[in-house]
């Protein structure tokens, strides 16, 4: 079963999904389509990326009862969540209904099947609550959730973080008034909350509508202050014409430790790199999102991606630290500039995609700093690997590899 995700994807397509088309196209009202837009070249701040929506009522059910859980949520990252008995119902409802969609089913024999372990309805039910719904505290964030995140969006400071649901982003974008449950919140609740900015689409990537990777504003709502908070968004992705069952079975394969699920996916002719970060004990989804890598069966390896500019460098790891390695492996960074730099949000992340944010750490100018590793966040392989820095965009700041050979003695620091 290595192609897992297009048989999830195609399993979507079957009950709730709908077909990604581009609006050259005329598409099919009787299966549903989303349009997505054939010119994100433009520069035009009223662009609708997805145009046009066409959701039967015979696969509209989950999408109207995920709708209800939108505004759930606070906005910021760092607030505390009070759920309510009906918001708490509402999470219910929205998983009872997903739990035997053809995705879902097909997720959860995958997972059976790869961890070698007999999974019932109840267990997997309880295997979408933990990994989504249920809430984790990290850096410093008391009520963090995988859905929330993924699907609905958060803030930090003045950037959205997350929200990687084509749908939701459609309402946003001119029917926000269906994310609010036609409620009049507050003054100011305005029905058309994206900006459009600039795509971010690779090569080749307009020719494949399932995703979209573009910049935009989110006029976002902050229920418990009675205010539009404007945010931005540099980069975001998503997949476009999944159901929220279809999301969420491709990022609970992918998110399962057991499953040992393949990082990449060909999903109709096109290769995504299926970007995942779990909560520190690895038990949540942290976030869940494509990366376009490009055409399907294309030759050579994956390019490294563009490392932007930066004054911070990592300049040493203790790989293989005396005794024990797990909670003694550490990373030194340095601040090569003339000014000191805060790297909240920042993270680095290992060779296997494992990572740890780096939150309340201001370098100073000249000076470095020996972060130890969580071994439930990320670890350093004895065997060579690969430390990426990230900023607080995913954007890769630096990147340093080693070998074998050089850490075969404990105890020494590697030098890059």
């Amino acid at each position: 079963m290595s192609d897992i995700y297009q048989q999830i994807w195609d399993a979507d397509q079957s009950e709730s999904g709908v077909v990604p088309i581009l609006d050259t196209e005329p598409g099919n009202k009787v299966k549903g389509f989303v349009k997505v837009n054939s010119n994100l070249d433009s520069n035009n701040r009223e662009l609708k990326v997805l145009p046009e929506v066409i959701i039967p009522d015979t696969k509209i059910t989950t999408y109207n009862l995920c709708r209800e859980l939108f505004d759930n949520y606070a906005l910021p990252e760092h607030d505390e969540e009070n759920e309510t008995p009906e918001e708490r119902e509402e999470v219910h409802d929205l998983v009872h209904a997903m739990m035997d969609s053809a995705p879902m089913r097909v997720a959860r024999d995958y997972v059976a099947h790869a961890s070698g372990t007999s999974i019932t309805k109840e267990r997997w039910y309880n295997t979408i609550m933990e990994m989504w719904f249920r809430r984790f505290s990290m850096g410093g964030d008391p009520d963090l959730s995988g859905f929330e995140h993924v699907v609905v969006g958060e803030q930090e400071r003045a950037k959205v973080k997350g929200y990687h649901f084509w749908y939701k982003y459609y309402l946003d974008d001119g029917l926000a008034h269906l994310v609010d449950d036609a409620q009049e919140r507050f003054p100011g609740l305005v029905d058309d909350r994206i900006i459009y900015l600039a795509t971010r689409q690779k090569a080749d990537q307009k020719l494949f509508p399932e995703t979209v990777t573009i910049s935009y504003k989110w006029q976002a709502p902050d229920y418990n202050r009675d205010a539009m908070r404007p945010l931005t968004k540099p980069v975001g992705g998503f997949f476009v014409g999944c159901s929220i069952e279809g999301l969420l079975a491709l990022g609970s394969v992918r998110a399962h430790l057991g499953a040992r699920a393949p990082k990449e996916a060909v999903i109709n002719g096109a290769r995504y790199a299926l970007k995942l970060f779990r909560s520190h004990n690895n038990r949540h989804v942290r976030t869940f999102y494509p990366q376009f890598l490009g055409k399907a069966g294309g030759p050579g390896p994956i390019p490294e991606p563009i490392v932007v500019g930066s004054d911070i460098r990592i300049i040493a790891a203790l790989v293989n630290p005396e005794g024990h390695d797990p909670g003694n492996e550490s990373v030194t960074l340095i601040n090569i500039g003339a000014r000191d730099a805060a790297l909240n949000g920042w993270s680095m992340e290992d060779k296997n995609g494992k990572r740890q944010v780096i939150d309340g750490l201001v370098l100073e100018a000249g000076r470095t700093h020996r972060i130890v590793l969580d071994p439930s966040t990320m670890q350093l392989s004895n065997k060579g690997g690969r430390i990426v820095l990230l900023d607080d965009s995913d954007r890769v700041i630096h990147s340093v590899t080693y070998s074998k050979g050089q850490v075969k003695s404990q105890g020494r620091t590697v030098i890059f």
